[in-house]
């Protein structure tokens, strides 16, 4: 169950009524779920951003044809800049079967601009100024669908906006603005139309790139090594149920060479979970799954095990002379000789999910091989199956991974073949029990690369609790929004408290394995 040495894992929002559809049962390896909590967060959070990006917003002249007590006038307002704005009265409610409902009303937002008009009639009387423009009232809806592209990525299409103003004032200066003041109502009427068509155009834009542009930073592909890598590629649209919003990714992971599914069946998941964080992240027994067969797929689950790996404090030797009172025919035969050991998994490593915590196996072939005279010769070869207790730990911030953690591993071995006579195995068995010690920190050493978990630029995860449940894993968050930083170094590390997993406690009486747990801490200083 351990791999070749070079080919190891080492390592929105001005939003309104948000559409979406489900396309029905389509079980994802991976998915991530936004509660009406994280919602709010996320509104709060971009509220000023949106004010802001407001502020500095560019508004083209404005043109416009008035009846005045003067006759019939063009106006122009140009050079318009925007001086304040409150659009603190939002409010982003999800709502089943498919929809996010959102609300900006009782805006305000004052702007200054020059003007200039000219009378239609002559004598073409002109005159200019500036003037001062305060909007209240304001309200704007805005209808969005989130789908999904054919590459599988999010994707933000404004449908409809509406906008409307309750009230404009306007006040002149500069040129006869004493005179414009008196019947400055009818270009207030005449601006309300024209803002409004301003207006929509201008968000809309703001959603087909800004917000999108939001949506294509998100990390759907991520790399684990060199020779694998993760898919979150969306398998349906975003869906609202129960006042959270879904996202059903791949989770797959894959042979960059030769990239295939897995064979192995998808879970059903529960429509939705009951929880106080605003994130909840679904890691499936299938996802775990995938690693398994993407390397073994790949031919990485070998490893050749000599002298030279294990460190020099530990008292083990890879000799025939270390192992004469364990398999006494091997030293008989082979005396004083040094020896590999050739690891070969001949199945994927499976996952087990459940309440009672996180397990695996591992079935393979260890060949034990003789160095006589700069050859290796194969003395024997054990049938092994390896059960696993796997806890999981994550790393989380603007990067997140997930880890897995071998915590314990029970050995059980008997004879395929052997060039050097039948012999019983239960000592060997004993003594792997005991070598585990050494097996769990090799391992967790070999395999310290995280699996990267989906990500937003600026977007923080941090807190953390878990749910286990058959054929997943749910990973309880909040988000930070970190404006000053794209990618923070900023990390938290968390790990499932695994000392009641069943598979840790089952063994705890056997004298060899609470020997062995016992040694792992020193071992893992020395490995590590």
């Amino acid at each position: 169950f351990v791999c070749q040495h070079d080919r190891l894992p080492d390592d929105i929002v001005m939003k309104a009524v948000v559409s979406t559809q489900s396309t029905g049962n389509t079980n994802p390896g991976f998915r991530f779920q936004v509660t009406q909590k994280g919602i709010n967060y996320l509104r709060d959070v971009l509220v000023p951003v949106v004010t802001d990006a407001i502020k500095t917003a560019e508004i083209p002249t404005i043109n416009q044809r008035v009846d005045t007590p003067i006759g019939h006038i063009t106006f122009e307002l140009s050079s318009i800049r925007i001086g304040n704005v409150d659009i603190s009265h939002t409010a982003v409610k999800l709502d089943t079967p498919s929809n996010a409902v959102a609300a900006i009303s009782n805006a305000f937002i004052a702007l200054n601009a020059h003007w200039h008009y000219r009378e239609d009639s002559w004598p073409h009387i002109s005159d200019s100024g500036t003037v001062d423009i305060t909007a209240s009232q304001i309200s704007i809806n805005l209808d969005l669908m989130i789908g999904t592209t054919d590459k599988g990525e999010p994707h933000v299409t404004a449908k409809t906006c509406s906008f409307g103003i309750g009230h404009v004032d306007v006040t002149f200066h500069g040129g006869a603005s004493w005179l414009y003041n008196l019947f400055s109502s009818n270009i207030a009427d005449a601006l309300k139309d024209a803002i409004k068509d301003q207006v929509c155009p201008l968000v809309k834009d703001e959603v087909d790139n800004d917000l999108n542009g939001i949506l294509d930073t998100l990390d759907l592909q991520a790399d684990i090594d060199d020779n694998c890598y993760i898919d979150y590629s969306l398998v349906q649209p975003p869906f609202v149920i129960k006042d959270a919003l879904f996202v059903n990714g791949k989770g797959e992971i894959f042979d960059k060479a030769n990239p295939s599914e897995c064979p192995s069946p998808k879970q059903d998941m529960p429509e939705t979970v009951d929880s106080d964080r605003m994130v909840t992240l679904w890691i499936t027994e299938y996802m775990l799954n995938t690693a398994g067969y993407a390397y073994q797929d790949a031919g990485f689950l070998q490893y050749n095990l000599t002298n030279s790996d294990i460190p020099d404090k530990i008292p083990i030797k890879m000799t025939t002379d270390f192992f004469k009172y364990f398999v006494p025919p091997l030293y008989k035969t082979y005396p004083d000789k040094d020896l590999t050991l050739w690891i070969y998994v001949t199945k994927p490593v499976t996952f087990d999910v459940n309440k009672a915590g996180v397990s695996g196996r591992a079935e393979g072939t260890i060949t034990w091989l003789v160095h006589v005279n700069d050859t290796l010769i194969p003395a024997f070869t054990l049938d092994a199956q390896l059960d696993l207790c796997v806890n999981l730990s994550v790393a989380l911030g603007t990067k997140s991974e997930v880890y897995l953690d071998l915590i314990t591993v029970e050995p059980y071995v008997q004879l395929k073949s052997s060039n050097i006579g039948n012999f019983p195995v239960n000592s060997l068995e004993t003594f792997l029990k005991f070598s585990r010690a050494l097996i769990v920190p090799f391992v967790n050493t070999l395999v310290k690369n995280g699996i990267p978990l989906p990500s937003f630029d600026y977007v923080s995860f941090t807190g953390f609790d878990f749910t286990l449940e058959k054929g997943y894993i749910q990973i309880h968050t909040d988000i930070k929004y970190v404006p000053s930083m794209r990618v923070s170094t900023e990390r938290e590390y968390y790990s499932l408290s695994a000392d009641e997993f069943e598979c840790k406690i089952k063994d705890k009486d056997i004298w060899a394995n609470t020997v062995a747990d016992n040694l792992i801490s020193f071992f893992s200083n020395e490995i590590h």
